[in-house]
């Protein structure tokens, strides 16, 4: 099932999952009508949906989470610890996934904490399974395991529904597309019968041939922020980012991508040294970061993203306080600061009072985006900056991204998406294992070339 961000997609997983009521129609599994509006009854019958922002229990265990969805219900039903254990281990196996079942979730990387959500529902044995982008945390090797497991589900007489912006999953993966549009079928397709142009018009009509401005070499300033590591340490980087470019990290889980990000904008301790502007400076904190013009934007909307419970003018204007006196903080201040905000990325404007936990996924990462940029930073350094987002959103935010590198702000990114790095960087450093192997402009790299850097002991050019 595709479709781009407000299509109608969560709205439809939420009346198969029995959370929202629809105003009118019926649903039926397996030929027989289900109440709708009712979570017990799409559960009785057979329906399992793992959404895109996780659910899970925190401060629980990987085996307490993903055995929650089938505790016994009612007085004196038991089960023993052995069994519960084979169960979740019979689970996490079908996903080809090697997780310590003894360790508490929040100890877990993103990727990781996918797997356990997806291993949850694979463990209540539901005849429908919908999973709405499963694969947006994973790396390479761990969606090839839950592919495996799709086509094991599939082959035992259920179904899987597939909810994806990943185009080229898509058309591996599923048997049949659905697109949506405006909350309706825009066209149904055997997979074998479509091709990625008659997807994206039927997602987003034809999309106007938008290509991203791009500073000159000349155009380029000094360097903005230098991370130097040690040989001696768990990472040996030397990385430098320059006024006016856009630098992508590339590499796969485990790499240590997302824990240079984090070392460069104050979330954990570096390994090594960092230069802001050609001073030598330690970040204890990313309030630090941020009052050095240091902006760390987050891989998970959820988990130290957003707030869900506030609206977007909330969530944006909270980046004046590290700038502002609290009595300067006026309702109305904060309200222009994100509507302009909102505009520069594109949210609609009728948004700006909405809970923010009830925008589409797409558009919560560019309230994030938003949010980040109201800091104002000169260096900008984005996290799966794109996750969740459709076709056409994510062209709007990669010419943003470039527009910003013209305007003299350093720009470092991560994507889980190889080609999505190329076509938006300047200039691509690869890493593995915590080390760097290439260093060159990214109009010398294709997926292929990459991916091998990434996953090989293959030596940098």
């Amino acid at each position: 099932m595709l479709g781009a961000n407000g299509a109608g997609k969560s709205t439809l997983i939420g009346v198969l999952s029995g959370a929202v009521i629809p105003d009118s129609g019926t649903l039926q599994v397996a030929g027989e009508e289900v109440a709708v509006g009712s979570l017990s009854a799409a559960r009785a019958a057979g329906l399992g949906v793992v959404h895109q922002e996780l659910m899970l229990f925190p401060d629980r265990t990987v085996e307490e989470n993903v055995f929650a969805s089938v505790l016994p219900r009612g007085a004196f039903r038991l089960i023993g610890a052995r069994a519960r254990s084979e169960r979740v281990e019979a689970a996490m196996r079908r996903l080809g996934a090697v997780v310590d079942l003894k360790r508490r979730v929040d100890e877990l990387p993103l990727a990781h904490r996918q797997l356990v959500e997806i291993a949850r529902a694979l463990c209540s044995g539901g005849r429908v399974l919908v999973l709405d982008e499963p694969t947006s945390a994973l790396s390479k090797p761990e969606a090839r395991g839950l592919f495996a497991a799709i086509r094991s589900i599939v082959e035992r007489d259920a179904a899987v529904v597939f909810v994806s912006h990943r185009l080229d999953e898509v058309f591996e993966i599923t048997d049949a597309l659905t697109v949506l549009r405006d909350g309706r079928i825009a066209g149904n397709w055997r997979t074998t019968e479509a091709d990625i142009q008659t997807i994206t018009r039927a997602m987003v009509g034809e999309l106007a041939d938008e290509r991203p401005p791009r500073a000159s070499e000349a155009g380029k300033g000094a360097v903005a922020i230098k991370l130097a590591g040690s040989s001696a340490a768990a990472f040996d980087i030397d990385l430098s980012l320059r006024a006016g470019e856009v630098v992508g990290l590339a590499g796969l889980e485990g790499s240590g991508v997302s824990s240079v990000l984090e070392m460069l904008g104050g979330l954990i301790k570096v390994a090594g040294r960092v230069e802001v502007g050609g001073r030598a400076i330690t970040f204890r904190h990313p309030s630090q970061a941020i009052r050095e013009g240091v902006v760390y934007m987050p891989p998970d909307r959820k988990k130290g993203g957003l707030w869900l419970e506030q609206d977007s003018s909330f969530n944006i204007g909270s980046a004046l306080v590290e700038r502002m006196p609290p009595s300067w903080l006026r309702k109305e201040r904060l309200e222009r600061a994100a509507g302009q905000r909102m505009a520069e990325v594109g949210v609609r404007a009728s948004a700006l009072h909405e809970l923010v936990g009830r925008l589409s996924g797409g558009n919560q990462q560019r309230v994030l985006l938003a949010r980040s940029l109201e800091a104002r930073p000169r260096v900008l350094l984005l996290n799966d900056f794109t996750r969740g987002v459709d076709v056409k959103a994510k062209a709007a935010i990669h010419a943003l991204v470039r527009r910003l590198a013209v305007a003299g702000i350093a720009v470092c990114v991560t994507s889980s998406d190889l080609e999505e790095l190329i076509g938006v960087a300047d200039r691509i450093v690869c890493m593995r294992a915590g080390r760097v192997v290439a260093d060159k402009p990214s109009a010398e790299f294709d997926k292929l070339s990459l991916l091998a850097l990434a996953s090989t002991a293959a030596a940098a050019a």
